[in-house]
């Protein structure tokens, strides 16, 4: 068996612990990016007819509202304060 001290013994214990919670940190920022929402890709529209609100792709004009079928011009706001 390889003689150790306590001094290296600990080392060792610190380093493998610190190893492994910065592997299950990158993990963690990975599942993260995985899993994040992307909501400025769509924008909330609401329809005139029914009230409904519902998402639509940003790069449209007109849409139709999924629960009444109606014509729903998105009106996109200035993005500012």
């Amino acid at each position: 068996m390889i003689p150790i001290d306590y001094s290296t013994g600990f080392v060792i214990y610190i380093f493998i612990w610190m190893l492994t919670l910065a592997f299950l940190w990158i993990r963690e920022e990975w599942r993260e990016k995985e899993h994040e929402w992307e909501r400025e890709k769509d924008i909330l529209s609401f329809c005139d007819n029914c009230h409904y609100a519902f998402l639509a792709k940003y790069n449209e004009n007109i849409t139709r509202c999924p629960r009444c079928n109606g014509m729903v011009i998105i009106r996109k706001r200035r993005s500012g304060i």
